[in-house]
């Protein structure tokens, strides 16, 4: 377990009163114990640690290939999502007979045949409000592999309450990114980006696309600097962040500091319309209409903007009309029982689809595309609402 005095605390107070290493873990770990400035006391510091990895896709399947095979003693993952054909470009952890499994086991059988001696914690649920603090308090460090704002500024904040160190990273298009924020050590997420963009407003992998091998490259990079972290050494990404464009082969690292007058984080519940369960509209005003303003996108609008109406599985009444947006290939490995698909690009080009209908819901991957979505049919007139957290957080129901 982290103490409040940060990671140099954990790593020094681990070495004092760790046991030698085995004969089997001298040869296992042989070729990274001989690291001058490595030695076997950071890889015994390895062995003892926790690591929470949120995500078991892009991002997740290198850093948590790398982290077993470093010997990271225990690994929790965080992940409901199953496999899909599509993942497999860059989700290399899976394989093609695992489609419609869930992530989470096959990651977990996977990271077993790699190494069998640590121990690897699954959880097939969302993070959330109800369970981050949970989750996060059990980890000596969290790894964001996640694939939406909502999951990174929740488990950012669960991160600053619990005083746990975070490695960030996220991906689009050809570019990537990666930070340590550690709230005793400076910057956090809402330093470097202090406004939540609006849902919608910033596209996803799976609308803009990504390339496998920047996965990789992005997602090793965060193994490595979780290991800097558990191991005390080098030079972690505290108070920075690093960018990477694939196509020019560069890193550039540009400071961040603690963002003046921000307030301490101390309560999840006082920040609900971050993590997409409030009901916040497009343009960041909570209530069912906005005045003008900047939008997510940059935008100024002019005039009174609707409201996505975002609502939770649990709060969808009978009789709702209930449409899946996503594409084909996405629901080809499950989709909601009951559920009409139509794709979001033929929804938008032909929205009469759903008139004079009584209630109708959208749902997505993750509540993006469907928030979005919401949005623009309600400037047409449209009653309609986005679900929450989509497909993910149907599989997390219990």
């Amino acid at each position: 377990m982290l103490g409040s005095g940060g990671a140099s605390w954990v790593t020094s107070s681990r070495l004092e009163d760790m046991s030698p290493l085995t004969a089997a873990q001298r040869q296992r770990y042989a070729r990274q114990i001989r690291l001058s400035g490595f030695g076997a006391d950071a890889q015994g510091a390895l062995l003892r640690s926790h690591v929470l990895v949120i995500g078991a896709g892009g991002l997740g399947a290198p850093v948590l290939t790398y982290l077993a095979a470093a010997g990271v003693g225990r690994i929790s993952i965080v992940d409901p999502d199953v496999i899909e054909l599509s993942n497999l470009h860059r989700q290399f952890i899976h394989s093609e007979d695992g489609v419609g499994r869930r992530k989470v086991d096959s990651a977990r059988e996977r990271l077993t045949q790699l190494n069998s001696t640590i121990e690897i914690i699954t959880h097939p649920t969302l993070l959330t409000p109800d369970n981050a603090l949970e989750l996060v308090r059990e980890a000596d460090i969290v790894v964001d592999g996640s694939d939406n704002f909502a999951t990174r500024y929740l488990a950012n904040d669960a991160c600053e309450i619990l005083r746990k160190p975070l490695v960030w990273g996220t991906i689009l298009g050809f570019n990537g990114q990666i930070a340590v924020f550690d709230t005793d050590r400076g910057a956090t997420l809402r330093d470097l980006y202090p406004v939540v963009p609006a849902p919608g407003s910033v596209p996803d992998c799976a609308t803009a696309g990504v390339l496998g091998a920047l996965c990789g490259s992005i997602g090793a990079a965060m193994a490595m600097e979780t290991i800097k972290v558990l191991a005390g050494i080098g030079t972690p990404l505290y108070n920075a962040v690093s960018i990477h464009d694939s196509l020019t082969a560069s890193w550039e690292t540009v400071p961040v500091g603690r963002h003046p007058g921000r307030e301490a984080v101390t309560d999840l519940r006082s920040h609900l319309g971050d993590y997409g369960l409030d009901g916040v509209s497009d343009s960041g005003e909570r209530g069912s209409e906005s005045s003008g303003g900047p939008t997510g996108d940059g935008e100024a609008t002019t005039g009174v903007e609707p409201s996505p109406r975002v609502l939770t599985w649990a709060e969808i009444a009978d009789g709702t009309d209930l449409i899946d947006i996503r594409e084909a290939a996405e629901v080809s490995a499950g989709m909601v029982p009951g559920a009409e698909h139509v794709p979001l690009d033929e929804l938008l080009d032909r929205p009469e689809r759903i008139a004079g209908r009584t209630s109708v819901a959208l749902y997505c991957r993750s509540g993006v595309r469907s928030a979005k979505a919401c949005a623009a049919l309600r400037a047409q007139g449209y009653e309609v609402h986005s679900v929450s957290g989509g497909y993910l957080a149907y599989l997390s129901q219990p």
